[in-house]
C-alpha cells in the first residue's frame, strides 16, 4: 500500500501532481500545469500546516525557487504516472546537470562491455542460487491508467517529478536534499568514527550493519537482495554500496541502493536511489534532485519502486548495481536486472574538483543503514544476520575494481554500530557467492 500523505486541499494537490485523497485517487497533471501551480504556490499554504514541517516563509521560498530552477527552460512533451508519482521525459540536454553549460565533460554512453565483470569464483562455500532479478526497465506499449505510454523516447530521459509537496515534509531544502545523510558510518584508518551532524535540529541516530575495506579503487559492484522494512514516516532504512574518497572534511562519496523512506519517496515501499557528496555531506543530493548526476538511459529512472519484494522462507528478489570510474574520470552507474547491465548515467569528474574522487576512491563498503530511534524501524527484513538465507537481508558477489581496472573480491571488515539491534555476518570466502554478507535486525526496544 502506498504511503498516503495529508494534503492541504484536493485542488492544490492535484495541481502539484500529488496524490489526491485517502482513497488513493490521483489525477494526471500535465507538466506545464504543474509548473504554473508551483509558481502560484504561497507560503501560507504550507508553513505551520499539520503534518508539514516547513521552517518558515524564507525556507518555503527557497524550496519553491529550487523546483523552478530544476525545470527552468525545460520543455516536456510526454509524462506518465507510476505508483501515484509523475515521471517526465526530459530532453537529455535539458536535465539539471547539463543546462547552462554544466557538465560539458560528458561522454558518450558506454557500452555494456565497458562495465566491470566479477572476478572468477573459487571452489569452496556454496550458497543457494534461487534468487530472482528485478526488472526496473520501462518498455514500449505499457500504459498508465490515463493512457500515457510508460516509456521515454530516445533523446529524452525519465526524471521523477519533484514537487513542493515532496519538499514540504522537511524543514528546509537542505534537509530534503540530504535527508538522512550525514555520515558514511564506519571507522577511519585509525579506528575512529567520523560523525558529521550538519543540522543542529537533527536529533536522529544512525545505525549501521555492514562491511568495509580501505583500498584504492575505481568502484565496486554487488547484488542487492530487496526487502521493504517497516519504517516510521520520517525515518529511513536502506541497503546500499558506498564508494568513498578520503575521511573527515574532505570526504567524497557516490552511493547507490534501495531505500524505504516514506517522507522522501511518498511511499512505504523501497525505492531505487543514488546519492553523492563532495564536502562530507554538507552538499550533494539524491538522484537528480539537484545538479550533479547526468542520466543517459531512457528506460530506467531513479526513485522508482519495485514490483516484487523478498519474503521470509520464500522467493528472494534483487538486482545488481555497479559504480565504475571510466578512463574519462566520470563515475558511471550501471544497473542489471534479468538482462544485461544498463549504463544509467554518471557523475562528471569535474563535480569532485580537486577532491579524492577526481582520481580514485580509497574505500568501498556494502550493507545497511537506518536513522532515528531504533524502535521506529527495521533494518532489511527485520531479521538478524545469523538467521541467514530467506530470512536476513544480504548482498553477494561483492567486489571492487582496482586502479588497474581489475576486479577483486572485497575483503570486508565488519562494522556494527549497535549490535544489540542490528548485526552483520561477513563471508570473505570467494565461493559461488564471492564475498557476501547478511545483515539487518528488528525494531529494537
Amino acid at each position: 500500500m502506498r504511503y498516503l500523505r495529508p494534503m492541504l486541499s484536493l485542488a492544490f494537490a492535484i495541481a502539484l501532481g500529488g496524490q489526491a485523497d485517502a482513497a488513493e485517487e490521483y489525477k494526471f497533471v500535465p507538466f506545464q500545469q504543474f509548473l504554473s501551480a508551483t509558481r502560484d504556490a504561497k507560503a501560507s499554504d504550507f508553513v505551520g500546516k499539520q503534518n508539514l514541517r516547513v521552517k518558515d516563509d524564507a525556507s518555503f521560498q527557497e524550496m519553491r525557487d529550487h523546483i523552478l530552477s530544476l525545470y527552468e527552460g525545460v520543455t516536456v512533451k510526454h509524462s506518465f504516472v507510476e505508483d501515484g508519482r509523475h515521471v517526465d521525459c526530459v530532453p537529455f540536454e535539458q536535465q539539471p546537470s547539463l543546462r547552462g553549460g554544466k557538465g560539458t565533460d560528458h561522454s558518450k554512453q558506454p557500452s555494456p562491455a565497458q562495465r566491470a565483470s566479477p572476478p572468477a569464483t573459487k571452489k569452496g562455500d556454496t550458497q543457494p542460487r534461487s534468487a530472482k532479478s528485478l526488472d526496473l526497465t520501462l518498455s514500449r506499449g505499457k500504459r498508465d491508467r490515463f493512457g500515457n505510454e510508460m516509456f521515454c523516447a530516445k533523446g529524452t530521459v525519465p526524471l521523477r517529478r519533484v514537487t513542493i509537496d515532496d519538499i514540504a515534509r522537511f524543514r528546509t531544502l537542505s534537509d530534503f536534499l540530504r535527508a538522512g545523510k550525514w555520515d558514511d558510518g564506519s571507522l577511519d584508518r585509525d579506528g575512529r568514527i567520523h560523525g558529521n551532524r550538519l543540522n543542529p535540529d537533527d536529533t536522529s541516530t544512525h545505525y549501521y550493519a555492514r562491511g568495509f575495506q580501505f583500498v584504492d579503487n575505481f568502484g565496486g559492484d554487488a547484488w542487492l537482495n530487496v526487502w521493504s522494512p517497516t519504517v516510521a514516516t520520517s525515518e529511513m532504512s536502506l541497503s546500499q554500496l558506498w564508494v568513498v574518497g578520503s575521511e573527515g572534511d574532505g570526504k567524497q562519496t557516490v552511493e547507490a541502493g534501495w531505500q524505504v523512506y516514506p517522507d522522501k519517496w511518498s511511499s512505504d515501499k523501497a525505492a531505487l536511489f543514488i546519492f553523492y557528496t563532495t564536502k562530507n555531506y554538507s552538499d550533494g543530493c539524491y538522484n537528480v534532485e539537484c545538479s550533479g548526476f547526468v542520466q543517459v538511459a531512457n528506460n530506467v529512472y531513479l526513485g522508482k519502486g519495485f514490483d516484487h519484494y523478498s519474503a521470509t522462507n520464500a522467493t528472494q528478489w534483487g538486482f545488481n548495481l555497479q559504480w565504475k570510474r571510466n578512463t574519462d574520470g566520470n563515475w558511471w552507474l550501471f544497473y542489471k536486472g534479468p538482462g544485461n547491465y544498463i549504463a544509467v548515467g554518471y557523475y562528471p569528474k569535474s563535480l569532485f574538483g580537486n577532491g579524492t574522487l577526481a582520481s580514485n576512491a580509497t574505500k568501498i563498503a556494502f550493507g545497511g543503514e537506518d536513522t532515528g530511534s531504533a524502535s521506529a524501524k527495521q533494518m532489511g527484513s527485520g531479521s538478524l544476520s545469523a538467521d541467514g538465507w530467506q530470512k536476513a537481508t544480504y548482498q553477494n558477489r561483492a567486489f571492487f575494481i582496482d586502479t588497474s581496472t581489475v576486479s577483486q573480491w572485497a575483503n570486508l571488515t565488519k562494522f556494527e554500530s549497535n549490535p544489540d539491534c542490528y548485526t552483520a555476518t561477513i563471508n570473505n570466502i570467494f565461493g559461488s557467492w564471492g564475498t557476501y554478507l547478511y545483515f539487518g535486525g528488528p525494531k529494537c526496544n
